[in-house]
């Protein structure tokens, strides 16, 4: 009597990791350019703050003073470190945005502040 097939054990291919956008933002506009999915989620990174410091985050149309969202803090850790994660609302129109991160402490005012600033272009692609 012939046996019966035996049957294989298979397994399911291992899920594809998720590649994290990380997006350290630059004195310089347009130095720093990063594409990110609608729905997905990247973060904005930096450095060389001092320890507790308050760092500004907004997210607006590239190169205007137009936001799309609201303007969101990260604080700074005891190396002078942060980061934040932001995630696209599923239903931002792809194009172009920007990234603007700056200090906004207590008297610092004109170029003090503007020295602060740091920007990134992030291009906004359908799911």
């Amino acid at each position: 009597m012939p046996s019966a097939p035996v049957a294989t054990p298979t397994s399911a291919p291992a899920p594809e990791a998720t590649e994290v956008v990380a997006v350290t933002p630059n004195p310089e506009w347009g130095v720093v350019r990063a594409t990110v999915a609608q729905g997905a989620s990247f973060t904005v990174n930096g450095s060389g703050y001092e320890p507790g410091q308050e760092i500004h985050i907004s997210l607006g149309i590239d190169r205007t003073d137009s936001f799309v969202m609201d303007e969101q803090t990260a604080v700074a850790d005891a190396a002078g470190n942060f980061g934040l994660t932001i995630t696209i609302a599923a239903d931002l129109l792809p194009g172009a945005y920007g990234i603007l991160t700056y200090v906004a402490d207590e008297g610092l005012g004109g170029p003090e502040l503007e020295a602060t600033k740091r920007f990134a272009g992030i291009d906004v692609v359908a799911s």
